[in-house]
């Protein structure tokens, strides 16, 4: 899970929406910001993500953050994008 929502939450750097992490804790469609404090979105469950890095949300959020920033370099994951269709039925 926390691959999928680090990928995710990377797509606008890899599309060349923001440059780096430091924009994309304020880029507002990305549930990203909301993990590190900068809006609030009633939908997210921030803080189960959260817990994941820490018990204090200071520490949380600084693991989190590294943990995003780690997976820059990896680019496009080819198990983590795409299928459609085909790959639902396992082909």
């Amino acid at each position: 899970m926390l691959q999928l929502v680090r990928y995710i939450y990377l797509n606008p750097i890899r599309a060349r929406i923001v440059e780096d992490v430091m924009p994309l804790r304020d880029y507002p469609w990305s549930g990203h910001s909301a993990l590190m404090g900068r809006v609030e979105l009633e939908w997210q469950g921030a803080a189960y993500v959260l817990g994941f890095f820490g018990e204090k949300q200071e520490e949380a959020r600084a693991g989190y953050a590294a943990f995003v920033a780690k997976g820059i370099d990896e680019g496009r994951r080819p198990d983590l994008t795409g299928g459609g269709l085909v790959r639902s039925v396992g082909v």
